[in-house]
């Protein structure tokens, strides 16, 4: 049976949200109820841009109501990192059991990118990211598997990827300073949209910063969630290389998070690039526990 799938019209959107929200709330973590004018205001968008990369056009296009399943596709300007525009998927959803639905509506995602001359797909890249789904630096979550399997079983190879993990209920301790490395600590809370500030930690020598701790609140993604302003997200740790390897980082990130707790926050989490080994291991071994493994996803268009 042939499925239909058509552009996305204003009166798909609750059929839209009831899939996304019955998909992700509860299942996929650090991903609360999203309300109809925010994921509206994403699906209605023609061009945007972000850190100086653009998409020229975009589409959502909808199987059924929408209920049954939507894609959101769309033009990758060419940029520094690369020599050709390129086709993005920024949403795949359908329900679970659907299979004709995922691979219609996949199949019309790249009928729609190669009318345009583009010659790669890439699912879900970190810098279309719905700002609603997950915390910054999210791909494709492994608990949405089934459109993970579509994708894989459809040619995509993963091209990307960042582990997410939590310390629930945190209890750190204060971080004790790295011996033999003389720094100053400050200390910044910075407004965002949770009801607990984030807070910026920086160590330096001098006017020279080697290193640097940025916790956000859960809530700069999902405000209207309460359990998310609960959420202390560390959202940049980085070290001089030269200073790399003597205790910094391990300073920064349990002062940032004592502090956070101190501030009220009850939960502390964290994300790693999955090359990063290093700092994997030192996450896991200092108090988080891994809660999600999300993937990029790419593939020629012949």
């Amino acid at each position: 049976m042939t499925i239909p799938v058509r552009p996305y019209r204003p009166d798909d959107l609750k059929g839209v949200l009831d899939l996304y929200n019955d998909l992700l709330v509860g299942r996929v973590p650090h991903c609360w109820p999203v309300a109809a004018p925010a994921l509206g205001g994403i699906l209605g968008e023609a061009e945007v841009e972000h850190d100086g990369v653009r998409l020229l056009e975009q589409a959502a296009l909808a199987a059924g109501s929408g209920g049954d399943g939507f894609v959101h596709v769309g033009r990758q300007a060419v940029d520094k990192w690369q020599e050709h525009e390129v086709g993005v998927i920024r949403f795949l959803a359908y329900r679970r059991g659907e299979r004709a639905v995922g691979d219609a509506l996949l199949e019309a995602a790249e009928s729609w990118m190669r009318e345009r001359g583009l010659g790669r797909s890439t699912v879900m890249p970190q810098i279309w990211r719905y700002p609603f789904y997950g915390f910054s630096h999210a791909y494709l979550s492994d608990h949405l598997d089934h459109v993970q399997a579509l994708v894989r079983f459809r040619g995509y190879e993963r091209s990307g990827g960042e582990v997410f993990l939590d310390w629930p209920e945190m209890r750190p301790e204060p971080g004790v300073q790295p011996e033999g490395l003389d720094f100053d600590l400050g200390v910044e809370d910075v407004p965002g949209k949770g009801r607990l500030p984030g807070l910026r930690l920086r160590a330096l020598q001098g006017d020279e910063i080697i290193g640097t701790c940025i916790l956000v609140s859960g809530a700069d993604s999902s405000p209207s969630a309460d359990e998310a302003h609960d959420f202390a997200f560390c959202d940049w740790l980085g070290v001089k290389e030269e200073h790399q390897g003597g205790g910094l980082g391990r300073f920064l990130l349990a002062q940032a998070m004592y502090l956070a707790r101190e501030r009220g926050y009850r939960h502390g989490a964290i994300s790693t690039a999955l090359s990063n080994d290093r700092a994997f291991l030192f996450y896991t071994n200092h108090g988080f526990r891994v809660v999600d493994w999300t993937y990029e996803f790419s593939r020629e268009l012949s």
